[in-house]
């Protein structure tokens, strides 16, 4: 399911909805609680392990995305969701490395270790570069996808959890607050 849906990301077209306009959009709220938990069973303890791994480099995929806009376009809601990006990856890095997982991130920006995050980055970053307006749209698209699968991790993560089920609504939190500012910008009227 989750290559179905990287597929449909990527080729899901781009829209022209709108004029860009910088915004000062800020997120700076990068709090979650990292209390112990009770210790999941081997088997879950690999999954959670996967999807936490598997998070912090779908972060580094919005922040690397995000990075490049930025310095391309000069645009302050780029800038300003990058920083809340990097926010992100150090609250997925906390609950990492408290559970001892090694964390997958290169320190190269653009590349990922995980070969589908690759092409999806490689796909968006193409589009997102074609106009600004096209780069929002690449955020709406990006933010959208991520919350849906936000969304299912947190429905599968068991109750007692509690500290993974922070995190990930944290993350859907922010990500709903991306996908607002990009919104923004598409609704702006042109001729700025």
């Amino acid at each position: 399911m989750r290559t179905t849906l990287l597929t449909a990301l990527v080729l899901v077209p781009a829209l022209a909805l709108g004029a860009c306009t910088d915004t000062s959009e800020t997120t700076t709220d990068t709090s979650v609680t990292t209390e112990a938990t009770e210790a999941p069973e081997a088997a879950d303890t690999d999954d959670r392990d996967a999807l936490l791994q598997r998070l912090i480099e779908e972060e580094k995929v919005a922040h690397d995305l995000y990075t490049a806009f930025d310095e391309n376009y000069g645009t302050q809601v780029f800038s300003n969701i990058t920083r809340g990006e990097v926010g992100h990856q150090d609250a997925v890095l906390r609950v990492l490395d408290a559970a001892g997982a090694e964390d997958p991130r290169t320190g190269v920006p653009g590349e990922f270790t995980d070969p589908e995050l690759q092409e999806l980055y490689d796909d968006l970053l193409a589009r997102g570069l074609e106009s600004e307006t096209a780069a929002y749209q690449v955020g709406v698209d990006f933010e959208t996808w991520d919350i849906t699968e936000l969304e299912n991790d947190l429905a599968a993560t068991p109750e007692d959890d509690t500290e993974l089920r922070e995190l990930l609504q944290f993350l859907i939190d922010g990500s709903q607050r991306h996908l607002a500012a990009f919104e923004r910008q598409l609704d702006r009227p042109r001729g700025r």
